[in-house]
């Protein structure tokens, strides 16, 4: 085992795919197969073609595919990965959109900081890596919320482990115990937020979540990338209308289903207003856009939840 892979032995790994990119899976296959010593891919319905050649990919690897015949949504399907990660008995689970490819030492970066953590005391719910956007290259950044604002905090050198507030779920690392403590994923959900509210649940039940420096994560968030002017140069990410629609109506439900700080509950209730705003009237298709995002405000007030 190469040095930067001593703890893929304590460590499952769970893949979500839906309609994937098959040649960009496989590499993010490959590459997680040498970092843990366990792989699950959970296919979310994709055509039976998919299914296939997804087969075809495990064949002979440390990688089991489980195929669901219909989409069940990110959340459902990292929960029946996590419970195969801990049916093995192992100590990590780590999560993975399909569109992301870590780092040949991410993972190992990953354990090493966590253990370091621990052995402070440090209640550790989850750490995470850099993302780095695999069409601009540029560096993500870690979100604190302070006095009501969402704030991105840079990591300064490679050294540094930040402690966050919330982590994408692709390239986190979660220790088993942890999932047992706090619980799983949040079904409802479905797809986003899906990681929000899970960090929140940690967070207030007394649990630290932290961003490693050292740790990188190839990764393409939203459809697209656009570029704005708002005091300075900005890259927003662009959804599709649906995803929207998610984002809103998990948002609303968050906040009234969630236990969160009052600064928390400020931030959100910004982050909609300029989501309606921006996304609404400068993004088209703008009509559709404004009136999924209007039905998901509505469908979070009701507590609808599942799948649109």
């Amino acid at each position: 085992m190469p040095e930067h892979c001593r703890h893929a032995r304590h460590v499952g790994a769970v893949v979500v795919s839906f309609r994937p990119d098959i040649a960009a899976l496989q590499q993010l296959l490959i590459a997680l197969s040498r970092q843990v010593a366990m792989v699950y891919v959970v296919d979310n319905g994709s055509d039976e073609s998919v299914v296939a050649q997804l087969g075809d990919i495990v064949a002979g690897r440390n990688i089991e595919l489980i195929s669901l015949s219909t989409n069940r949504g990110i959340a459902a399907a990292h929960n029946i990965g996590m419970r195969q990660v801990a049916a093995l008995g192992l100590e990590f689970v780590v999560l993975f959109d399909q569109d992301s490819l870590p780092a040949e030492d991410m993972i190992d970066q990953l354990v090493g900081a966590q253990r370091a953590l621990s052995a402070r005391g440090v209640r550790v719910a989850a750490v995470g890596p850099v993302s780095v956007d695999e069409r601009t290259g540029t560096l993500g950044k870690f979100i604190r919320v302070q006095a009501g604002r969402i704030c991105q905090v840079s990591c300064s050198n490679p050294d540094e482990v930040l402690e966050v507030d919330f982590l994408i779920s692709s390239g986190s690392l979660i220790p088993m115990a942890v999932i047992e403590a706090v619980g799983g994923m949040n079904e409802g959900y479905f797809i986003d937020h899906v990681d929000t509210e899970w960090c929140l649940r940690a967070r207030m039940a007394g649990w630290r979540i932290f961003g490693v420096c050292a740790a990188r994560l190839t990764h393409a968030l939203g459809d697209r990338i656009i570029r704005v002017w708002f005091g300075r140069w900005r890259e927003v990410s662009v959804h599709s209308p649906l995803r929207d629609y998610y984002i809103l109506r998990n948002t609303v439900l968050m906040l009234r289903q969630v236990p969160m700080t009052w600064s928390w509950r400020f931030a959100q209730l910004g982050r909609i207003v300029q989501f309606l705003v921006f996304f609404g009237l400068a993004v088209p298709p703008r009509g559709r856009r404004f009136g999924m995002m209007m039905k998901g405000i509505w469908h979070g007030m009701i507590g609808r939840m599942g799948a649109y």
